[in-house]
Order: C-alpha cells, then sequence, then structure tokens
C-alpha cells in the first residue's frame, strides 16, 4: 500500500505540470454559444500512460485477479486517481454517502483443467441494487462466494448533461497460478491506464473552463476475465438509466503490435456491430484530424469474425442491451494470458496514439454539433 500512496502523490504533481501545459498550448476561438475549442492537438501524455501501467502490473497487485488482495488495491488506486480528475462518485453507499466503488457477488470454483484453474459464474446476476459488499451466502458446494468492485467516476457536462458517454475497461487479470504471476499489462492495464489518462486529460480541460456538452462516465470493470462478470452486473445495476448512455467506447489490449502489423504499428481494430456504426464514424473522423492511425475495421459482420472480438470484452453487455459500443483494440500476440505480458513489452509510443485516439472520439461523441 505504501507503494501505492507514493505513486498517487507523484502522480498529483504530473496532472499539475498537465494542467499547467495544457493551459499555454491550448487555444481556443469560439464562435457562438455551444461551440467547442479545436483540442485536435492535445496528446495523451505518454509517460503518464507508463506509470499507470507499470504500477498496474506490478509484482506487487499480484496479478489483479477478481475477488483477491491485488484487485482490491488496484481498485483503491484507481478511485484515487478518479478522485485527483475532480470525477463525481455515482454509486450509493447508503442513503447519504456516496461511492466509487460497486461491489458484487460471484462463485469461484477450482477445477483440474490445464493445472490450477478457475471457474466464474455470476453468483446472482440482479443483486440488489446499489448494495455494496453485504454478507456473502454459504456455498453449497466446493464453490465459494466472493466479490468483485467496478469503479466509476463522472465528468458532469454543460447542455446536454443528461446524455452520457461511457469510456470503459476492465483493470483485472489472471492473478497468481502455480506460484507465477500474470501481470496483464497489455490485458488489461494498457487499457485502464487509458481510462484513467483520459480522465486526467478531462480534468485539466475542465480546470481551464472547457468542459464537453455531454456527461461522460469513466468505467473500469473487474470480472471480465471470468466471463464479463462485472459489465454485466453493472449493465443489470447501473446508477445511470440505461436509455441515457449514447454509447460506450471500450479499451481492452492497446499497448502491444499483433502478428499482422509486426512493420506497421501504427494502426487500431475498431470492432463493433451495426448499432455502432455512428461511434466509428465519430473514430474515424477523429483520428483523421489528431493521429492518423490504420484503423482495422471488425465491424458490421461480427458472426464471421474468426476471433469473435466483438463477444470477448465488456462493450458487448452494453451492445446486449441496445447501447452503442464501439471496441479499440491491438490484437493478440504471444504473450497474451501468459506470465511474460509485463510492463517492458508495451510499445508506448503506439499505445499513446491509440489513447489519444479514444480520448479524440469520446469529446467529439461528448460534443455533438448544435
Amino acid at each position: 500500500m505504501g507503494l501505492l500512496i507514493e505513486d498517487a502523490i507523484c502522480f498529483m504533481h504530473i496532472i499539475h505540470c498537465l494542467r499547467s501545459l495544457f493551459f499555454m498550448v491550448i487555444t481556443c476561438t469560439l464562435t457562438q454559444a455551444y461551440a467547442q475549442p479545436d483540442v485536435s492537438r492535445v496528446l495523451v501524455p505518454a509517460e503518464l500512460l507508463k506509470k499507470h501501467v507499470y504500477l498496474l502490473a506490478s509484482d506487487s497487485l499480484q496479478g489483479r485477479e477478481t475477488g483477491r488482495q491485488g484487485q482490491r488495491e488496484a481498485a483503491l488506486y484507481c478511485v484515487r486517481l478518479f478522485r485527483q480528475s475532480h470525477l463525481l462518485s455515482v454509486f450509493r453507499l447508503d442513503s447519504v454517502r456516496g461511492s466509487f466503488r460497486q461491489t458484487f457477488p460471484f462463485t469461484i470454483t477450482e477445477v483440474a483443467l490445464f493445472g490450477n484453474s478457475r471457474a466464474y459464474s455470476s453468483a446472482y446476476p440482479t443483486y440488489k441494487r446499489h448494495e455494496l459488499a453485504p454478507a456473502p451466502l454459504t456455498a453449497k458446494d466446493s464453490s465459494k462466494v466472493l466479490f468483485g468492485d467496478n469503479v466509476a467516476g463522472l465528468l458532469v457536462g454543460t447542455d446536454l448533461k443528461k446524455e452520457v458517454v461511457v469510456v470503459s475497461a476492465h483493470y483485472d487479470h489472471l492473478g497468481r497460478v502455480g506460484g507465477r504471476t500474470f501481470h496483464g499489462a497489455d490485458d488489461n492495464a494498457s487499457g485502464t491506464a487509458t481510462v484513467l489518462s483520459i480522465a486526467a486529460v478531462f480534468d485539466s480541460l475542465a480546470q481551464q473552463g472547457i468542459r464537453p456538452r455531454r456527461s461522460i462516465l469513466f468505467l473500469l470493470f473487474s470480472g471480465e476475465e471470468g466471463g464479463l462478470l462485472g459489465s454485466n452486473y453493472f449493465v443489470y445495476n447501473s446508477p445511470i438509466p440505461l436509455n441515457q448512455f449514447v454509447g460506450d467506447l471500450n479499451v481492452d489490449m492497446v499497448g502491444r503490435i499483433d502478428y499482422e502489423h509486426r512493420k506497421k504499428p501504427d494502426y487500431c481494430y475498431l470492432i463493433t456491430d451495426i448499432q455502432g456504426k455512428e461511434l466509428q464514424k465519430a473514430a474515424e473522423a477523429a483520428n483523421q484530424q489528431s493521429v492518423n492511425l490504420v484503423l482495422n475495421r471488425g465491424g458490421y459482420d461480427v458472426e464471421n469474425d474468426p476471433k469473435q472480438y466483438f463477444y470477448r470484452s465488456d462493450h458487448y453487455n452494453f451492445a446486449k442491451q441496445g447501447v452503442p459500443a464501439l471496441f479499440f483494440t491491438s490484437g493478440e500476440h504471444a504473450d497474451y494470458h501468459q506470465t511474460s505480458d509485463t510492463a517492458d513489452k508495451i510499445v508506448y509510443d503506439a499505445l499513446q496514439k491509440r489513447a489519444t485516439l479514444v480520448f479524440q472520439t469520446a469529446w467529439r461523441v461528448a460534443n455533438p454539433a448544435p
């Protein structure tokens, strides 16, 4: 815990520097009441991304397995960063106090499959709304009921503040198995770092009086590796009505180069279905005006995608509820779900460009033309 507190203090200094930097480099010309400034040259800071990845993928967090101490410490770290970014809590701890965390139950069973492995399932898909850390019920067999945490913070918009853009990622990973730590640097410290850093950028703009028209919910899930458990719980127990969500921009594994792009690292996959086509158009337009990555579109024909990417991350639970969703990823590599997925292997230049693409897309979606 000492490491987490020291790094949080360090990040406060970095964010202070970011605010000063943005104040100097961003020039804004407002031509009408709701016109927004040009932020197309704003980048998500690479050093901030790197610090988050190294901490989240460190040995001290033990692979961030949902329901274990490492995941709980990672959740507290994310809460600290959301507070530093002046986000608002959205979950209810009781009738008076709010919380940045939403706790959900799930079952875990030890199984003999490829060595020491575990099977997960939702304990109660529609558990009592907003209740945190209830007493676990007695399991009927060798299964145990554990608890995971979703972490969320809200940036309130201006004239369209009741409309909400979700920027999401999962922060859990596989934990420790057989004495070995699965660090999960790309999967998904890279996506978590992206969400945390984008929140800091939006806060830097907000401190200068530059806010998006729509609100933005920064949302980090646990339980993804066990079967999208955290996001499944959230969509059935959301503190914000789902019909207020205009879309989910989900980020999962954006820090490496996959097999098909070894010689062309400046790329990103955009994966969606037919209901997310407007989000995809927004990402394409944002890309043209900022980082200019090669965008590999995995959209629309999701049934025939041999890798089935659309069904494999948390955006899918939003899409099932009719919320448009767009998935940002750089694809798989040899270290996927291996102990060798470590922070030193992240390609930070590529991560910065992809994180900036997510930020620029979020800004565009949150600021529809008047």
